[in-house]
Order: C-alpha cells, then sequence, then structure tokens
C-alpha cells in the first residue's frame, strides 16, 4: 500500500516525538491519581464546598479537557500544543501546591490531601514541558 505523501494528511502517533506521548499519557494517569487521592484524603475544599459528588463531576469534566487536547495534539492541530503546555503548567502548580499547602499547614487528611500525587504531578508535567518546548515543529 503507498504512503500518502498529502501535506493534508494528519500527524500519527509514530510522527511524534515517543517520549513526549509517553510523557502525556503518564501526566493524564498521574492527575486521575491525584483527583482519586484528594477523594481518598478528604480535600478541604471537596468537603467544605462541593461535596464529593459534584466535586467528583467537576473533576471529570476537568480531566476530558486535556484528554481532548492530547488527542487534539496527535492529530497536529498546532492550537493543541500551547493548550497542552498550559495544561502541564498548571499540574506542576497543582502539585507543588498541594505539597506547600500540606507542609505549612501539617494537614493532609481533610485538609490538602494530594501531595504524593502531586509530585507525580510536578516532576512529569516539568519532563512534559520540556519536551514539548524542545520540539523543533509546533504542531
Amino acid at each position: 500500500m503507498p504512503i500518502a505523501t498529502d501535506s493534508t494528511v494528519a500527524p500519527t502517533i509514530e510522527s511524534r516525538n515517543s517520549r513526549a506521548v509517553l510523557f502525556y499519557l503518564m501526566l493524564l494517569l498521574a492527575h486521575l491519581a491525584h483527583i482519586l487521592e484528594e477523594v481518598w484524603g478528604h480535600f478541604q475544599l471537596m468537603d467544605r464546598l462541593f461535596g464529593e459528588g459534584w466535586f467528583l463531576v467537576a473533576n471529570w469534566v476537568l480531566f476530558c479537557i486535556p484528554v481532548f487536547f492530547f488527542y487534539s495534539w496527535l492529530r497536529g492541530k498546532k492550537w493543541a500544543r500551547t493548550w497542552s503546555l498550559l495544561y502541564a503548567g498548571f499540574m506542576m502548580a497543582n502539585g507543588l501546591g498541594h505539597n506547600i499547602a500540606t507542609a505549612v499547614t501539617g494537614r493532609y487528611k481533610g485538609g490538602f490531601a494530594g501531595g504524593f500525587s502531586g509530585i507525580a504531578l510536578f516532576i512529569i508535567g516539568f519532563l512534559l514541558v520540556r519536551k514539548m518546548l524542545r520540539e523543533r515543529r509546533w504542531s
């Protein structure tokens, strides 16, 4: 079967840097782990403002958005790279924030649960941002 050379064909996973794809998938998994840790540890915003049900609904929506960014980035949408970088940066800040708040207040359970997965969010987010910024292509 001949290979399409038409420039309108969207790039595939093979044309993406496999490490960037791996880091993105790892960040999405760390995001899911973070949500579960917040629920398990009774993150104070969940308990005080939303309740567990609405907290999970909000987090489901907030998780689906970066999944859409990831898919769009794989399909070669230029705007998705920018939004993916913002997502990774936000996850880095989120992870760091949970750890700082826990250290300052001394409260994990019923306080700022999310610090363990927050470490993963920060590290993987950093690796993804670094890898995406080193890409020469903006798509």
